[in-house]
């Protein structure tokens, strides 16, 4: 009656998880460096203010948002690479 289609939802599922693991490693890195490293950043001065401050109330946060974008274009991606493996 009925053809099923052969998925292969373990390849999208290891996509996803190392895609996520990648980003969850970038933030860590980034999270980590500036307070592990904020004496030393302190020390480079950016449009007047320690780089060590900017980081921790501007820059963070604005690559926290690059990495949630990062995150959304690469998921559409994988979801649609899925999505034409389905179809054939």
């Amino acid at each position: 009656m009925f053809k099923t289609r052969p998925r292969h939802p373990a390849s999208h599922w290891q996509s996803s998880r190392r895609l996520t693991l990648g980003l969850l490693l970038i933030w860590f890195a980034l999270t980590f460096g500036v307070i592990f490293f904020a004496r030393e950043l302190s020390s480079i001065s950016w449009f007047g203010w320690p780089l060590s401050f900017y980081m921790a109330a501007q820059g963070l946060a604005l690559l926290y948002l690059l990495i949630v974008a990062v995150y959304t274009w690469q998921m559409k991606k994988i979801d649609q690479r899925q999505s034409d493996r389905e179809q054939q």
